[in-house]
């Protein structure tokens, strides 16, 4: 592999802060982020109970609480208050086809938010009047020979109503124009990824300005996609269905929710093809732009020679719902710099970072030559795309141009996971010598989002700590393409719950998750299996059926629903999936009634890609070939996730209500935690075979509490001064930070965090990554891979220390914030760091914390928003001098907040402890004398 310099580490000294100040770190915003259904463009909702969130304008003081009220057509239809920035409208408010507008006001009158709208899209299959149709099967299709079919029809209108709408949804991945002008532009990939046997989402589009009075045409280009082509580890072609199909209607629309139907699906559609002669996800596309039909998205095209579409009853038949989560659209388009031309070959370009998407070349091209790109993460010794760890996923596009005319070449309808592509067939300056790149050929990479709002930002005095934050939040959004896939890149691609379970309380900190998980949640639920099983991976395409999901793998369901809960307020997701949720521990229980996780545990993966704790230990049973080791005991760590998906549990259980049902499972919880040191645990808090893992594990899941968890801190801090550096592997890498940095081990915490040798996070960020590697050993000093079998180098779970940049070195805290109506704010300072601060859009708004480190002395800043308050807990071993009391105020008794703290964190808040308004705060804080 190809190795990347890196410099000599040099002694860290304080740096100087950016004068924007933390709040400077993420932009301005002229709105209050008024929000239904966690997103941004409400149109087309799910048709149920909705969630509605905003934050609070600067004249709303802490405590005033709220008044939202929605109108239908001028009248109002609803009205609640509430006592924080979040309600819910009912569903009996919401409609099919129902447009509401929605406003905030404080209680006390002193501010009033813009007003939104939100619009209900078609609540079930029962609102479609139309059949599902497809282009008549190719009858000798093959991989390399299955054109894309194109799929039109023409309708008069006497005039263009006032509002349109088309509803659209497909089985497959499909491209619509109306009257030549494509409405997806910005709406990829539709209708997305679910488990298409159970549900298929549709989307809405506003369409009004698009149509004309007099002929009008809507064209659509359908593919393959997940539902027909290539998926999962055993690269099924067809797993759903071997046809796409499309459903479409067209409807004049009223704000009340009265609906026309203009055209729909149906046989009269005309059916033909074009450039797209095959497209698969994991394979790639091959275009010929000669065979387009020119003007076929246009009105007045001459279909005569296409035929006729079919109708077509998928089976089984798929509950058709509105999409509930932020579309995939382009998030930027990075220019490729030129690595190498290759003699007579390939040129090879980079594109600086390691995404997901596709390439754009725009170029004059050779006559009747075709145009080869190639895709990957790495470089082999030569300087060509390095495959191999792609198995089964050929990422591999081919275009032939229309001319030689400078043209523009890409795909739409395949996604790659790269930082590099590799062209052939490009043009040269010199074809009679070494090959040439003319100046005039741009190659580009289109990257794609589906997680459009940034809401945090990581900065210090460490620039290899700044770049591995930048990575953890480019992981998050390559992988969170409609499901929360393990990597991009090979031919996995899968929506794996251990990986999606540990990233999320860490992805909610750079991006906004909440519709995403919210969409994924119900997935889960969709695919549940008949006894409450919950697979390691959904939607679980085989062999992803054949036995139970794996302890940590499994419990992802409960930690994303809890994320919902505990970080934006969804309480009306996890309401409508807790009977799921409930299921499933239930499963759990029934098969290990004395609460040690050891039944229905499917492949029992533990601690994944975990690292020895001495040398000489093997590789995991039966996935020898992945390279990956799990080390620590399997029994000790499944169990400790039964006790946490029990206690997270009974949490969503009394925020919904079920206050009989949380009392339960707490009960439940304990006698789990009980079996637990019992069967484990010696008088000493020793446990056997014990790794790293298995004592972060228990701190951070709350089995060892206040002293016990002190003592298993100093057991943890002793393997990991052993060892020289962090063995954790996908359970165990959120939980080790903080086990160290909040139970008197911060100086061994920044050891491991700062550490730039193999293995360390920073490692991977100074030998160039710009994505979290899959294995900490991915890529050795030596430039070897440590296999090409099971390797990828965008994968989120080691990224989950990324929390701890947030709640402990700036020492912003989220969870239960939305509840408590306060942020905690309890950093860790270190002198070897110099300085560090974070600024995150929470669900009571903007927070920052910053702080300078100068010897013996601290300056500290706190951001907190209007309407909340922040609770300042100074580090260990310092103590606060200096505060801005014109905008703070020390707690005289400070009783109250910390009975609060404990109540909702279950920890005990240190006693110099600051109670903080609205505003910006600046304090000084000195080392505490012994």
């Amino acid at each position: 592999m190809k190795q990347v310099p890196v410099e000599e580490p040099t002694a860290l000294v304080p740096l100087a802060v950016p004068a924007g100040g933390v709040a400077a770190g993420l932009p301005a915003r002229d709105d209050h982020r008024l929000r239904a259904g966690f997103r941004r463009h409400a149109l087309g909702l799910p048709v149920r109970a909705t969630t509605l969130t905003w934050e609070s304008g600067a004249a709303v003081a802490p405590g005033t609480g709220f008044v939202v009220e929605a109108t239908l057509g001028g009248e109002q239809v609803w009205r609640t208050a509430t006592d924080r920035p979040v309600a819910v409208l009912p569903a009996d408010v919401a409609g099919t086809a129902r447009r509401l507008a929605w406003q905030v006001r404080s209680a006390d009158g002193a501010w009033t938010s813009e007003t939104a709208t939100v619009e209900f899209g078609l609540a079930d299959t029962a609102a479609w009047q139309a059949p599902w149709i497809a282009a008549p099967a190719h009858p000798f299709a093959r991989e390399t020979d299955d054109p894309a079919p194109y799929l039109r029809r023409e309708v008069e209108l006497a005039e263009v109503p006032e509002t349109a709408r088309l509803y659209v949804t497909a089985l497959g991945i499909y491209r619509i124009w109306v009257n030549g002008t494509e409405v997806t532009a910005d709406d990829l990939l539709r209708p997305g990824w679910t488990e298409y046997g159970v549900r298929v989402h549709h989307q809405t589009f506003a369409v009004e300005a698009h149509l004309r009075a007099g002929s009008n045409v809507i064209a659509v280009a359908l593919a393959k996609g997940w539902y027909a082509g290539r998926l999962g580890l055993l690269r099924y072609p067809g797993l759903y269905g071997e046809r796409p199909a499309l459903r479409l209607q067209l409807e004049a629309t009223s704000a009340t929710g009265e609906r026309t139907l203009l055209l729909g699906t149906s046989e009269e559609w005309r059916a033909g093809t074009g450039a797209v002669r095959a497209t698969d996800m994991l394979r790639g596309e091959i275009l010929d732009l000669r065979r387009e039909p020119r003007g076929w998205t246009e009105p007045g095209y001459d279909d005569s020679g296409w035929t006729s579409a079919e109708t077509v009853a998928p089976d089984p038949l798929p509950e058709i719902t509105p999409q509930p989560h932020d579309t995939v659209s382009v998030l930027e388009v990075r220019t490729g710099a030129m690595v190498r031309e290759h003699g007579r070959g390939p040129v090879v370009f980079d594109f600086g970072q390691n995404l997901v998407g596709w390439t754009r070349i725009t170029s004059r091209l050779l006559p009747r030559t075709e145009v080869v790109v190639r895709h990957g993460e790495m470089l082999t010794p030569e300087d060509l795309v390095y495959r191999d760890n792609l198995r089964g996923a050929f990422q591999e596009d081919r275009f032939a141009g229309d001319g030689e005319d400078r043209q523009t070449l890409e795909t739409r309808f395949t996604v790659h996971g790269f930082r590099y592509a590799e062209v052939w067939g490009l043009p040269s300056d010199n074809p009679y010598g070494n090959y040439e790149l003319p100046a005039d050929v741009e190659v580009e990479a289109v990257a794609l989002t589906a997680l459009p709002e940034k809401v945090g930002r990581f900065e210090s005095g460490n620039e290899l700590l700044d770049s591995f934050a930048s990575a953890v939040e480019w992981t998050v959004r390559d992988n969170f393409i409609e499901v929360p896939t393990d990597c991009p890149q090979r031919d996995e691609r899968l929506g794996w719950l251990g990986d999606a379970g540990v990233i999320s309380p860490t992805a909610r900190y750079f991006l906004d998750v909440a519709a995403f998980l919210g969409k994924f949640v119900q997935d889960i639920a969709d695919t549940q299996g008949p006894d409450g099983e919950i697979w390691s991976y959904v939607p679980p395409v085989p062999p992803g059926t054949l036995r139970p999901g794996a302890p940590g793998w499994a419990d992802g369901f409960v930690r994303m629903a809890h994320v919902l809960a505990d970080t934006y307020g969804d309480l009306t997701t996890v309401d409508r999936i807790f009977p799921a949720l409930e299921r499933f521990c239930a499963h759990v229980d029934r098969e290990n009634p004395d609460g040690l996780r050891v039944n229905a545990v499917g492949a029992d993966f533990a601690d994944w890609l975990s690292l020895p704790e001495k040398d000489g230990e093997p590789l995991h049973p039966g996935y020898a070939w992945t390279g990956a080791r799990s080390t620590a005991p399997r029994p000790v760590v499944g169990t400790a996730h039964t006790y946490r998906s029990l206690r997270q549990l009974a949490d969503l259980a009394r925020w919904t209500g079920r206050d009989t049902e949380a009392r339960r499972l707490d009960e439940r919880a304990e006698e789990v935690r009980a079996a637990y040191r019992k069967a484990f645990v010696g008088d000493g808090l020793e446990i056997a075979d014990a790794t790293q893992t298995v004592y972060a594990q228990a701190i951070g899941f709350g089995i060892f509490e206040d002293d016990d968890a002190t003592v298993a801190a100093e057991r943890l801090a002793a393997m990991v001064r052993s060892r020289g550096y962090v063995t954790t592997g996908i359970h165990g890498v959120q939980h080790v930070m903080p086990a160290l940095m909040r139970h008197g081990h911060a100086d061994l915490a920044y050891d491991v965090l700062l550490r730039e040798e193999m293995p360390g996070w920073l490692y991977m960020a100074a030998r160039g990554a710009t994505t979290v590697w899959e294995k900490w050993d991915g890529l050795r000093p030596d430039a070897t891979l440590s296999t090409a079998q099971m390797n990828s180098f965008n994968h989120c779970a080691l990224g989950a220390v990324g929390a701890s940049l947030f709640e402990e070195i700036a020492g912003i805290g989220v969870g239960g914030a939305l509840r408590a109506g306060r942020i905690d704010v309890r950093p860790v300072y270190s002198e070897r760091l110099g300085w560090a601060g974070a600024v995150h859009d929470s669900a009571l708004g903007r927070v920052g914390s910053r702080w300078v480190h100068h010897g013996d002395r601290v300056e500290q800043e706190v951001v907190v928003p209007a309407g909340a308050t922040a609770a300042f807990t100074a580090p260990d071993d310092w103590q606060l001098d200096v505060l801005d009391v014109r905008n703070s105020r020390l707690a005289a008794d400070t009783s109250s907040v910390q009975r609060e703290i404990r109540r909702s964190t279950g920890e005990t808040p240190a006693a110099a402890l600051t109670q903080l308004t609205p505003g910006t705060h600046h304090l000084v804080l000195s080392r505490r004398r012994q």
